[in-house]
């Protein structure tokens, strides 16, 4: 069992990984673990004209679920609230959004990378 330095150091070498393969991508990262008092945000970035906020999930182990699985309802709430606050602090104004997830997993030594364009819709206020 990892502990929670490990995690926390895997967690952070796997967002390295997911914004150099945005990077790859064309995309222009904004802004890495961005904090508010609704939570934190992985990546933000822009592909194109769109406003683009990323989850990173990493796993270690040889097993590698959909990257969607990990990201509850509850996770999406919390994105999405850190999303609009970064919206109103950085004064952004009639601009498409996406939200993604990009799920690692290790196999040897290289990382597999998933990327899920628009995982999720901006959820509800309920």
């Amino acid at each position: 069992m990892r502990t929670g330095r490990e995690k926390r150091d895997l967690g952070r070498y796997g967002e390295q990984v997911a914004e150099q393969f945005l990077r790859t991508q064309r995309y222009e990262i904004l802004a890495r673990n961005y904090r508010c008092a609704y939570g934190e945000m992985d990546l933000v970035a822009r592909d194109g004209d769109t406003l683009v906020f990323v989850e990173v999930r990493t796993q270690s182990g040889p097993t590698f679920g959909d990257p969607l699985e990990s990201v509850t309802s509850r996770k999406q709430r919390q994105i999405a609230k850190a999303a609009l606050h970064y919206v109103v602090r950085h004064q952004i104004d009639q601009q498409a959004m996406r939200f993604d997830v990009i799920g690692i997993s290790w196999q040897d030594t290289a990382p597999r990378i998933t990327h899920v364009r628009g995982a999720f819709e901006l959820p509800s206020s309920r």
